[in-house]
């Protein structure tokens, strides 16, 4: 099977530095097939990149490494984590870039076999020169690539028992109110909230009436094309959580709603 490595990062399609880890990944495996997850993440935005992050990385197949670099404290004394879980590997600064991965209980927080997460100590897979200001070309890279040729994730360093996270807002039920708030806005202007999808299809999803800065939207939809043009929709997202689209516009400049946009999904009352 092919060694799959995924990146991750703010750093733009229009700089080389992609490029640049990629050479050094395929300077040590160059069977490697890397996978561009994004470079578009907006600058030092590590809630949106962990997101990002936790919702695509169950799409590739087992035994892919995924290398997430979003690193606004580059060169400082943060620590560099390397993780497996649910049969994927991870190599990230520790600035809270797990933080999903961890929720979804791919890591910390489950059993020992479900995964296991280590402080990267051994620096013998690092570049001989490593730039204070480049660690995902330096560090990052060859770690990943170490990774993807079989080395195991214990040999890299100590196993920790806790990482950086930032506070992750929780969805509140209260009889038939589920409260909840945008986690993330897409491309698209798309409001994907932190409202699973299960817990707004549980009754009749057509008579569910979500609730999002002063708008009303009753029923939940399939897809995009189930209202018109220009029309607000609720719907359950490909990341299996509830979003608000406007179709063929930005649900985002429509309603003024950003990252934490509070939502609230009113349930049909049981019969």
């Amino acid at each position: 099977m092919a060694e799959i490595i995924t990146l991750l990062t703010d750093f733009g399609v229009e700089s080389t530095y992609p490029a640049q880890m990629k050479g050094v990944i395929l300077e040590r495996v160059p069977s490697a097939v890397i996978v561009d997850m994004s470079h578009a993440v907006p600058r030092h935005d590590v809630h949106t990149a962990a997101f990002m992050l936790a919702s695509a990385a169950p799409a590739f197949p087992d035994g892919t490494v995924h290398m997430a670099v979003v690193d606004p404290e580059v060169g400082s004394l943060r620590r560099v984590l390397a993780a497996e879980a649910a049969g994927h590997l991870y190599v990230a600064p520790d600035n809270g870039l797990l933080t999903l991965v961890a929720q979804r209980r791919m890591l910390l927080g489950g059993s020992t076999a479900e995964g296991r997460v280590v402080v990267v100590e051994n620096e013998s897979h690092f570049r001989a020169d490593v730039s204070s200001t480049f660690h995902g070309r330096d560090v990052l890279a060859p770690l990943a690539a170490a990774l993807a040729s079989g080395t195991p994730v214990d040999s890299l360093g100590p196993q920790v028992e806790s990482i950086e996270r930032f506070d992750l807002p929780l969805p509140e039920r209260e009889a038939n109110m589920v409260r909840g708030q945008v986690l993330y806005v897409d491309p698209f202007g798309n409001l994907v909230t932190n409202i699973a999808g299960e817990m707004v299809t549980e009754r009749d999803p057509s008579a569910v009436e979500i609730h999002v800065s002063g708008a009303v939207i009753r029923g939940l939809c399939r897809a995009y094309c189930d209202v018109a043009a220009g029309m607000l929709l609720a719907y359950v997202g490909s990341a299996g959580l509830l979003e608000v689209a406007v179709n063929r516009q930005s649900a985002a400049l429509r309603l003024g709603a950003g990252i934490g946009t509070r939502v609230t999904a009113r349930l049909p009352s049981v019969s």
